[in-house]
């Protein structure tokens, strides 16, 4: 049974429980005072109270995975089977080399944005909350500083 308070035109406000066939009204409502049809009012807070309460029944909904196939083995029979190597999606996919995926000044750039932004940001609002996002652009220039030696490490290394 679903609560339902409907407010006429006319300013006469009514109440009753009803059980939704379809989720709507299994039969026409009148105003008790003018007699007009509250029908479609009382639809559309039969559907708001259906939809306030399917959040929650979807947060409890099973979660469904994606079987992950395993790797493939080496066919060469003279030798212990071994784990074929994986290659990356995006260098399949793409077709790009091994240097021209995400650069390490990207990282930051954006973490340098991102924290003039939340500088401004709490300048302008005479706050301090915008300043939490701080912590995400020094992590931003961390990774791309982090990115940019191991690319000039692996580079000094001959590969």
């Amino acid at each position: 049974m679903i609560p339902v308070k409907v407010q006429c035109g006319c300013g006469q406000k009514y109440a009753f429980d009803v059980e939704p066939v379809g989720g709507r009204m299994p039969s026409p409502v009148a105003c008790p005072v003018c007699a007009a049809d509250g029908t479609g009012a009382a639809n559309e807070i039969i559907a708001r109270s259906l939809a306030a309460s399917t959040p929650i029944a979807a947060a409890y909904a099973p979660r469904l995975t994606m079987p992950v196939a395993a790797p493939a083995l080496s066919t060469n029979s003279d030798e212990e089977p071994e784990m074929r190597r994986p290659t990356s999606a995006l260098k399949d996919l793409a077709g790009l080399p091994e240097g021209e995926k995400w650069k390490w000044w990207y990282f930051v750039l954006a973490g340098i944005c991102i924290g003039g932004y939340s500088i401004w940001q709490a300048y302008n609002q005479h706050r301090i909350k915008p300043l939490g996002e701080l912590f995400f652009a020094v992590l931003c220039i961390a990774i791309g500083i982090w990115d940019f030696q191991h690319k000039r490490g692996k580079k000094a290394a001959g590969g």
